[in-house]
């Protein structure tokens, strides 16, 4: 006896074509919400990064009594944040100032990043380096993003009041929460001169 033909009939292939949409659908959504995921932690990296490099340069700068002597303080400790010396100490090299005038218009000590913030004075457009370079010029990851520094005396034992420090570097993007990073420094010899 003969077989009639077979084949599918219009509701198998109905029913073949709702299933493959709702997979594609789901792979769709699923490689959106990764590709969202990924760029969200490409940013926060790139904040940390920054966030460190900021905190990075506070640490190694001097801090020394000697520093504070040179600066013309009795105290044995620069006063928070930049001094109001006469042409304004700066986080940026000025390009054109004398080698001799240098060190005198830029940060020389941890203390003087206190309430450092970008932007602001001397980069107005973001975030930017020693330089005065725009490290998120419009169109990167970091675009609108800003940076906050804050420097405190920190108790310790064993270590005179002024003789270490908190720095806590704040990186905030919009749509994404506030990078916190602290350090402390210390004075390696605290009664050197």
């Amino acid at each position: 006896m003969r077989r009639p033909p077979q084949g599918f009939s219009l509701i198998d292939v109905l029913v073949v074509i709702t299933l493959m949409a709702l997979v594609a659908g789901g792979v769709l959504t699923y490689t959106t919400k990764m590709a969202t995921q990924s760029a969200e932690l490409l940013r926060t990296r790139q904040m940390m990064t920054l966030a460190q490099a900021l905190l990075t340069e506070v640490r190694m700068m001097p801090f020394t009594i000697n520093d504070a002597k040179n600066a013309g303080l009795t105290g044995g400790a620069e006063a928070m944040g930049p001094e109001s010396n006469p042409g304004l100490e700066s986080r940026y090299h000025v390009p054109g100032t004398p080698l001799a005038t240098l060190y005198d218009r830029q940060y020389d000590n941890p203390n003087d990043y206190n309430g450092l913030a970008q932007p602001g004075p001397g980069c107005p457009g973001g975030i930017c380096d020693l330089q005065g370079n725009l490290l998120n010029p419009p169109g990167s990851l970091l675009n609108g993003c800003s940076s906050a520094v804050a420097v405190a005396q920190q108790a310790m034992a064993g270590i005179p009041a002024a003789g270490a420090l908190l720095i806590t570097v704040t990186v905030s993007c919009p749509g994404l929460s506030p990078f916190v990073l602290q350090g402390l420094r210390t004075r390696h010899a605290p009664t050197i001169y």
